[in-house]
């Protein structure tokens, strides 16, 4: 298979997952992985990815693993991305206190770490060699892998990192990264939470010249009361890349102190600069939940990439052990 071939297949794949994660698309074709980096989980992509300040127990792993100090349960959590141009997306994420948990959503009380798993099928491609001459297909996919920690440092104040690795393969090429995240989340009062991390600072591999989209992410998550959140954030990513601003909220329907039979629906927006123009619809994201039991949560989010039709992600996580479960 010739070079040139590889080449269009790493383009090709780079635009197909940009556009499957409408709302997370990151760089202009100098960053790689742009959908290994996107949100992963429903419920944030559901409110606009808005979420560097919201605790989202393991899933914290994925967006500012700070919030991993404040699990108060052992989690499997199964997300799911069927995209656009027949990409696909799977992530299992796992993860548990450590120490005694006192207090529930205190965490426990030497932090909680959370591991997960990923992989992105991207599909088929034509070959060509130089002459435009077709040499069959071929596949490419990433899988990637992390394990991250997170802590209450101060009262209030927690932080986290997160280790990461990914491997990419494109027809007869392998490629392979590594980078870490870092973060904070601070409980300004019990009603608002600041968080700030950086992401995807890489120390090692790298994708045919590319590299991974890295940068601050800044936000502020605020319960107005117990049945509404509403959530903002900022990414500022290096090297000319994607500038964002981020929208979200979140309303309970139910019982929440007893976390069962609780709806949630949830809505979002997205502004990137500079701005990928895909119709009035591409930045908006919608969702929706339910809570059965303290044990069994269900989320759906629907990303509409304009003319280029929509996405859809759904997760399920499962919780043993917290401490309303064992009190009830």
């Amino acid at each position: 298979m010739k070079i040139s071939s590889i080449g269009l297949g790493i383009l090709s794949a780079a635009l197909l997952c940009g556009a499957a994660s409408a709302a997370e698309t990151y760089g202009d074709g100098g960053q790689a992985l742009p959908l290994q980096q996107s949100g992963g989980t429903a419920r944030a992509m559901g409110m606009g990815s808005a979420v560097v300040a919201v605790s989202q127990g393991s899933a914290s792993l994925l967006w500012n693993p700070a919030g991993l100090g404040r699990m108060d349960s052992k989690e499997v959590g199964l997300h799911h991305n069927s995209g656009l141009g027949g990409t696909i997306q799977e992530i299992l994420v796992l993860g548990m206190p450590l120490g005694e948990v006192k207090e529930e959503g205190k965490g426990g009380s030497l932090g909680g770490i959370a591991a997960s798993l990923g992989y992105v099928n991207y599909g088929s491609f034509a070959g060509a060699d130089e002459l435009g001459q077709r040499t069959g297909s071929y596949h490419s996919g990433d899988y990637s892998g992390s394990l991250g920690w997170g802590k209450e440092l101060l009262p209030g104040l927690s932080g986290g990192v997160v280790l990461k690795g990914n491997h990419s393969s494109f027809g007869n090429k392998t490629f392979k990264t590594y980078s870490t995240d870092v973060g904070l989340l601070w409980n300004v009062i019990p009603s608002l939470d600041l968080g700030v991390g950086y992401s995807n600072l890489q120390f090692g591999g790298g994708i045919a010249g590319a590299t991974l989209a890295s940068g601050w992410r800044l936000g502020a998550g605020w319960n107005a009361t117990k049945h509404w959140l509403l959530a903002a954030s900022t990414e500022l990513q290096e090297k000319d890349a994607m500038k964002r601003v981020q929208l979200g909220t979140e309303v309970l329907i139910g019982n929440v102190e007893e976390k069962s039979n609780v709806l949630a629906l949830r809505g979002g927006y997205q502004l990137s600069f500079p701005n990928r123009d895909l119709g009035a619809l591409a930045g908006m994201t919608l969702g929706m939940g339910y809570t059965l039991t303290r044990s069994i949560v269900l989320d759906y989010a629907l990303l509409p990439a304009g003319a280029l039709g929509a996405s859809h992600r759904l997760s399920v996580t499962f919780k043993f052990n917290s401490l309303g479960n064992k009190r009830g």
